[in-house]
């Protein structure tokens, strides 16, 4: 249980660095984050857990505030155990089908939530091979920039 604990731990921070390193190169992303309102906070973490990860929209971007964050989300994402989560952060399955099987519970606004999947679509193929993506989103989407600069951005 350590393991897995601390892997996601790992996965969840990954995934939230990718957001921002996402938010800053891809225009369907930005596109999609004009939804929010300056300030809006998004939460990915495990249930009933302190394994948690959360990003702000901030202009046109995501900024990482970690897991050290004073205000409520506006939105949380909840995996409902680490297995749930491990399969989506290890790209077994994609963002869709993991909210088809109904791995995750949604807090908040629903309508607020759909945008945030399809951002989540967006960074799974930066992040992922081209070999996982193809066998975990329906298809890949075309993106306005290369993927070493999202990965620059993710070390940086």
């Amino acid at each position: 249980m350590k393991f897995r604990r601390l892997i996601t731990g790992i996965g969840l921070k990954f995934l939230g660095k990718g957001l921002v390193s996402c938010s800053k190169i891809e225009k369907a992303i930005q596109k999609e984050l004009e939804f929010y309102e300056d300030g809006f906070i998004i939460e990915l973490k495990v249930f009933n857990t302190d394994t948690q990860v959360a990003v702000e929209k901030v202009g046109n971007n995501f900024k990482y505030l970690g897991s050290n964050y004073n205000r409520a989300p506006d939105l949380s994402i909840a995996f409902k155990s680490y297995e749930a989560a491990l399969m989506l952060i290890l790209g077994q399955i994609g963002v869709y089908e993991g909210y088809a099987q109904h791995r995750f519970i949604v807090k908040g606004d629903l309508i607020a939530s759909m945008p945030f999947i399809r951002i989540l679509y967006y960074v799974e193929a930066y992040l992922f091979p081209k070999i996982i993506s193809k066998k975990i989103l329906k298809e890949i989407p075309k993106l306005s920039s290369n993927k070493i600069k999202a990965y620059i951005r993710l070390i940086a």
